[in-house]
């Protein structure tokens, strides 16, 4: 068989696979917070908050966690004043949906109108699990 026909066969098969590559990428990103938790009359993130309620020292940063503890690994790190959407809560820790600095505002997020149903969020931006003490609500 040529390299070529291989290369469909595989193509055609990823197709197949529910969730295909997509799945993958989220399983490597950790438990994505759902979106549209409020109902359909709501934003799909209905808040705004600011990384803000901790004394910065130099080098200071906000951990973001794959989910919603503390032994779970960390997946980014975000400045002091960095906005992001809050989304869905979990005893203590905020579920988060952030743009990338260097190519996204957060207007790029998708998550400021409504979903018929909830759903986990899927991009385009990064997701993941802060300790809510650390925010403060700027919006919502």
């Amino acid at each position: 068989m040529s390299g070529t026909a291989l290369l469909a066969i595989a193509a055609s098969l990823s197709v197949m696979v529910p969730g295909g590559a997509q799945a993958d990428r989220n399983a490597d990103e950790g438990r994505a917070p759902f979106i549209g938790l409020e109902g359909p009359a709501t934003d799909a993130c209905p808040g705004i908050g600011r990384i803000a309620l901790f004394e910065a020292k130099k080098g200071d940063f906000m951990r973001v966690y794959t989910d919603a503890n503390e032994v779970a690994p960390v997946k980014d790190k975000l400045p002091l004043s960095t906005l992001v959407w809050l989304c869905e809560a979990d005893e203590g820790w905020q579920g988060i949906v952030y743009p990338m600095p260097d190519n996204q505002d957060l207007g790029d997020c998708r998550v400021s109108a409504a979903l018929p149903t909830p759903e986990p969020y899927n991009g385009p931006c990064q997701y993941g699990w802060v300790e809510a003490k650390y925010i403060e609500l700027v919006a919502g």
